[in-house]
């Protein structure tokens, strides 16, 4: 990933919590410096498991999950999500494309599936669309 031209937002909220699912720590301590970096709160989690274990559920503004992970898969951590009264805008991130997961995923309500290698502005991007749904009508920065 590169940091390129992009340049921390100064209207996000210390607040905005940004959770991580990602199974492959060097994806996740990259993903977390990225999001840190941006001035959001960052809590990482190695497991669909973990996060569901954790208290940070209520609290998460956007969630950034792997779709290959063992035991539950990102998909199948939104929808559990989902069914327990917590559809939290979610963007999925793989290295393994495949477009009947991509699709039944965005028809679900995954707000992006992104292909890794992915560019950060694209990731940045797809975090504040995700904001937006959750805080429809009203600035979540």
């Amino acid at each position: 990933m590169s940091w390129g031209m992009i340049k921390r937002d100064p209207r996000i909220s210390i607040n905005t919590l940004i959770s991580i699912v990602d199974d492959d720590e060097s994806v996740r301590e990259a993903l977390e410096a990225l999001m840190d970096s941006f001035g959001f709160r960052v809590h990482a989690f190695q497991s669909a498991m973990d996060f569901l274990s954790s208290a940070d559920i209520g609290n998460t503004s956007c969630m950034i999950a792997d779709v290959h992970m063992p035991h539950m898969s990102g998909v199948e951590l939104y929808r559990r999500l989902a069914e327990l009264g917590h559809a939290i805008p979610t963007i999925l991130i793989t290295a393994y494309p495949d477009d009947s997961v991509r699709d039944r995923a965005l028809a679900d309500g995954i707000v992006a599936c992104l292909i890794k290698p992915f560019d950060d502005d694209a990731l940045i991007g797809c975090v504040h669309a995700a904001l937006q749904r959750r805080y429809p009508g009203e600035s979540p920065c």
